[in-house]
């Protein structure tokens, strides 16, 4: 071997050891100390703030001033192993007792405890990566202190706003939002938003993966700024828009956004009573990549399920607490073959007829008819049709007025089936144990308050 070469070849072998020696150090040594600082300054404004919310003796108790505590240890923080850098603050729930009594009570006995944010003081962790501040009635931020803060934090994927009440006197809140460039991830649920919602603010945000805006009051978008403004969004994936008050104007814009696979839109009461909503939704067909649709609560009626029809890349589709009644629209389920998991329940399907449309869907293997009248259907050619359900896996038909077993010959040859929820019927008679015996591969049946004599 040449004596330069293996001057080299130690040369570099040395320099390894070294840098493996400098990453155990650095590990050694815990978090930084311009970042343990910034924590306690943190952690004197929350004090401050929160006061007399909370019991200060209690708060954050590993968090103390002494040098020789390592604040990577330190409850609700996370470091990088290596470089020592915060990565995570989970710093939700800060009055401890907020989340229990935000839902025994309801938010409004509960804002008097609202505080203002001091952006600012989380500047300092450079590398952080998630920050939660969810659950802390926290109403806005001090002025000039807001999120566009946060814009220096170029690792910032995850911000979990929820259940605040960001909104309330602070509407500039999204559009500070926008000025965080790296999030991938944004949850603003269960705020105080409302009027129209400011899309256009976000069309900065080009990472973002997934948008929860749910439980807000937002009414819709201005014209020409409504979502089609996030087409510009390429990876955004997830929308979620339930419990506002977004009505047809929305629907349209929607079908620009070409990479959702997840939409929810449920609990927008307004859609169900507009007839333009139907021919909004046939425009959705070109969402090839949408795998998830929720459209719970919204008062459809059959009429919708013809405008879905086009959605055969779906997967999951959920139309529970609508208005459908199993009538001629309702054979269009036959069209969505990539199905596997459809929830019906609590709806008004009275005939079992509409079953022939589900029975085609060969992929599917979770099927939800729970809170129905199935029970008043005087045929059975439907339930026999299931037998043809050879994936089926999850069958839940709890109360639906069922009051014989006669059906359940036609259930056991779906011989898939792990799971069978039966309860809540008018179900008499011997127990069914001939009937059920052919369900080899059944887990879990659920039969509770019916009427079995023996």
């Amino acid at each position: 071997m040449n004596m330069g070469v293996f001057q080299y070849y130690f040369s570099m072998k040395a320099l390894l050891w070294v840098l493996v020696i400098f990453v155990q150090t650095r590990e050694y040594m815990g978090c930084l100390e311009e970042e343990r600082v910034g924590l306690l300054h943190l952690k004197s404004f929350l004090i401050i703030s929160i006061q007399p919310h909370t019991y200060s003796d209690y708060f954050l108790p590993s968090w103390i001033d002494h040098e020789k505590s390592d604040c990577c240890g330190w409850e609700r923080v996370k470091c990088n192993s290596t470089t020592g850098h915060v990565i995570e603050l989970s710093l939700d729930n800060l009055m401890q007792n907020y989340y229990d009594l935000y839902f025994y009570y309801g938010r409004e006995n509960y804002e008097e405890h609202s505080w203002l944010l001091n952006v600012s003081l989380l500047e300092s962790f450079k590398e952080l990566r998630s920050l939660d501040l969810s659950f802390n009635a926290i109403d806005g931020c001090i002025p000039d202190e807001g999120f566009e803060k946060l814009s220096t934090l170029k690792n910032l994927e995850i911000l979990n706003l929820g259940y605040n009440f960001f909104g309330h006197d602070n509407s500039h809140i999204v559009q500070s939002l926008g000025a965080i460039t790296s999030l991938k991830t944004l949850n603003l649920t269960k705020n105080k938003l409302e009027g129209y919602f400011p899309a256009q603010e976000l069309v900065t945000l080009r990472n973002l993966n997934t948008l929860d805006i749910s439980s807000n009051s937002y009414k819709g978008t201005l014209p020409n700024q409504g979502f089609e403004r996030l087409a510009v969004l390429r990876n955004l994936e997830t929308l979620i828009l339930d419990a506002n008050g977004f009505g047809y104007s929305i629907i349209p814009s929607l079908s620009n956004l070409t990479s959702l696979m997840t939409l929810n839109l449920s609990r927008n009461y307004d859609l169900g009573v507009d007839e333009r909503v139907v021919e909004g939704f046939k425009r959705l067909a070109v969402l090839r990549n949408l795998k998830t649709l929720n459209l719970e609560w919204n008062h459809f009626e059959d009429s919708i399920i013809p405008s879905l029809s086009g959605l055969t890349s779906l997967t999951t589709l959920s139309l529970a607490g609508n208005k459908i009644r199993g009538g001629e629209g309702s054979k269009m389920l036959s069209r969505l073959e990539n199905l596997e998991k459809l929830d019906l329940s609590v709806n008004f399907l009275n005939d079992t007829s509409f079953l022939q449309s589900i029975a085609v869907i060969k992929s599917l293997k979770n099927l939800n008819l729970a809170w129905n009248e199935l029970g008043r259907s005087f045929g059975t050619k439907g339930w026999k049709m299931l037998s043809s359900l050879e994936n089926l896996e999850i069958l839940d038909l709890s109360k639906n007025f069922l009051n014989n077993t006669s059906f359940l010959q036609s259930i056991a040859t779906v011989k898939s089936l792990k799971t069978l929820n039966l309860q809540y019927n008018e179900l008499t008679g011997s127990f069914p144990t001939k009937e059920l015996a052919n369900l080899s591969n059944l887990e879990v049946l659920i039969l509770g308050v019916n009427h079995f004599g023996g």
